[in-house]
């Protein structure tokens, strides 16, 4: 006899063997006992989760010689029939290569007479999605009004591709994902029938990499089974699966830790050397570093873990190396890096920025530190983790020649302090404090670019200034920059900037998006910039120290 694959071999056969679909198999057994069932029924969800199976079940319980019962017998000829896929009442059909109107057709023609032998004629349409729209026409009136005996069942992976018309006439259950335990304990099953010896690392390795599909987990057991032979040990089969051992994610986390940039980028010219796809390496990173985020939230013993009994003790240890802060921010990045990495055509190139990223991420102080100090408040203290860097760079030549206008500030708060003597505090009518170089416009950029408002963002480097006053601010175009103020005036975009701002100027602001005059605003503001010049202390001090006066006032965002 041919040799079944273990995925055929322990297909279930009656409802209390279908694994993780509690729900669904309750409520079939359920509409059998009280002779509820209906003629439609939509089985929807991923791969391998039992879809198939749950149809066939259905079918040998409605047409088994002891039924209709919700545990066939699996002995009778209807029963082994089904099983085998041979009933004559029982019809398996594939989509993919039956979708036309002329199968429909065909169908229609068959659905009209009595089973041959059996309670119900069953019709099971696999991957249904793949239908034509005429098939699905045709199949319209059939749905809607059945002939007696008849059952229709429709298996789809997709079931947003459904017409509306076909899912209302059918009753809808979606199979979901199953969990990595109830994979691992039905991997331990089989391995024990098939008196496979098998380490908890190796069924492991296995449940994780199906992702939640069962069948998946089956297939993979067998080809590591076929390869290791009786005994799996952890280090072949993650190998074979091509998985990153897990010492390897231990090490490059203690890399990222210690801020060792060259042993990140030698680890991941040994991936490369060795064949490891890298794109599969930046799932698996973001998998372990996700996995720090649960021992660190969670604590070790978290049933959130996806990992062996002897990994728990060592994730936690690592994870008390970092902030909670710090891990979520590495987790958007290597998100963001694994997405990068789909389309790339330097694949390499792109892991090695995301990883350098994780680097030097804990260096950077967070968007509320900057935030408090942009409003004078006492920033937050950080948690614990790496202690945080100067929270603003140096100033540049340009930044510089601003400050000769307002007062050598030593540091970004003093500066603020300096300037409050003669000018109101933030929340209060501060004239026109726009430039597009200005701390508050670079925050309020900042976090839009957070929030994935990346283009609304980068809309703000077109202004020629911004004002802010009477709890309004006030947005400035240029007349050759028109489309940037009719993109902002939206009601979307308003809405979203009212938001932010708000938050980064700490009050309700109202927002106002109009298009400058440069010749005629520069000639009217030049008056006031001199009268403020004058007025500030840092000048003041300045002048008196240097027994000058102020000659002219030039607005650098003009130049």
């Amino acid at each position: 006899m041919s040799y079944q694959v273990i995925a055929r071999k322990y297909r279930p056969q009656v409802f209390d063997e279908v694994v993780g679909q509690r729900l669904i198999t309750d409520t079939l057994k359920n509409a059998i006992q009280s002779n509820r069932v209906a003629h439609g029924y939509i089985f929807s969800g991923a791969r391998g989760v039992g879809k198939t199976s749950t149809a066939r079940i259905l079918a040998k319980s409605l047409n088994c010689v002891e039924g209709p019962t919700v545990a066939p017998c699996g002995t009778c000829p209807s029963c082994l029939e089904i099983a085998a896929g041979n009933s004559v009442d029982v019809f398996e059909i594939d989509a993919a290569s039956n979708r036309g109107i002329d199968e429909i057709r065909e169908l229609r023609e068959t659905v009209r007479y009595l089973p041959a032998r059996d309670r119900y004629k069953v019709f099971i349409i696999d991957e249904v999605h793949m239908l034509t729209t005429e098939a699905f026409n045709a199949l319209l009136k059939t749905l809607e009004e059945p002939p007696p005996r008849s059952l229709f069942l429709l298996a789809t992976t997709e079931p947003h591709k459904l017409p509306a018309t076909i899912q209302s006439r059918c009753q809808h259950f979606a199979f979901r994902l199953l969990e990595y335990a109830e994979i691992y304990s039905r991997l331990e099953q089989v391995c024990a029938a098939e008196k496979i010896r098998a380490d908890e690392g190796s069924l492991s390795a296995v449940a994780q990499a199906a992702e939640g599909s069962l069948r998946d987990a089956l297939s993979l057991l067998d080809q590591v089974i076929a390869a290791c032979g009786a005994q799996l040990e952890e280090a072949r089969v993650r190998q074979l699966l091509g998985v990153v051992p897990v010492r390897f994610l231990r090490e490059m986390v203690e890399a990222v830790h210690a801020g060792d940039a060259q042993l990140v980028l030698e680890r991941v010219g040994e991936l490369a050397k060795e064949g490891y796809e890298l794109a599969h390496f930046a799932g698996e990173f973001t998998r372990y570093i996700r996995s720090l985020m649960i021992a660190k939230s969670c604590g070790a013993e978290s049933p959130l873990l996806q990992v062996p009994t002897d990994e728990r003790r060592t994730l936690a240890e690592l994870a008390g190396l970092f902030s909670e802060e710090d891990l979520t921010r590495f987790f958007q990045i290597l998100l963001r890096t694994e997405g990068d990495l789909r389309y790339s055509l330097a694949p390499r190139f792109h892991l090695e920025m995301g990883l350098l990223k994780l680097v030097h991420a804990g260096k950077l102080a967070s968007l509320e530190l900057l935030l408090g100090e942009l409003r004078g408040a006492r920033p937050a203290e950080k948690p614990a983790g790496p202690p945080p860097r100067p929270a603003l760079p140096g100033p540049t030549p340009r930044d510089s020649a601003k400050a000769q206008e307002s007062g050598p500030p030593q540091s970004f708060a003093p500066a603020r302090k300096a300037v409050s003597l003669s000018s109101p505090p933030m929340g209060t009518a501060e004239g026109a404090l726009a430039l597009p170089e200005d701390a508050r416009l670079a925050a309020i950029k900042s976090m839009l670019y957070d929030q994935s408002k990346k283009f609304l963002s980068s809309c703000l480097e077109h202004l020629s200034g911004w004002r802010f006053e009477n709890g309004e601010v006030r947005f400035l175009c240029p007349k050759k920059e028109s489309w940037v103020a009719e993109f902002l005036k939206s009601r979307e975009q308003l809405e979203t900037l009212r938001s932010v701002c708000a938050q980064v100027l700490g009050q309700p602001i109202k927002i106002c998006v109009t298009l400058e005059e440069p010749e005629g605003q520069t000639a009217a503001a030049r008056p006031q910039a001199r009268d403020r010049a004058s007025r500030d202390a840092g000048v003041e001090a300045f002048r008196k120290r240097f027994d000058c006066t102020v000659v002219d006032v030039k607005d650098l965002s003009q130049e």
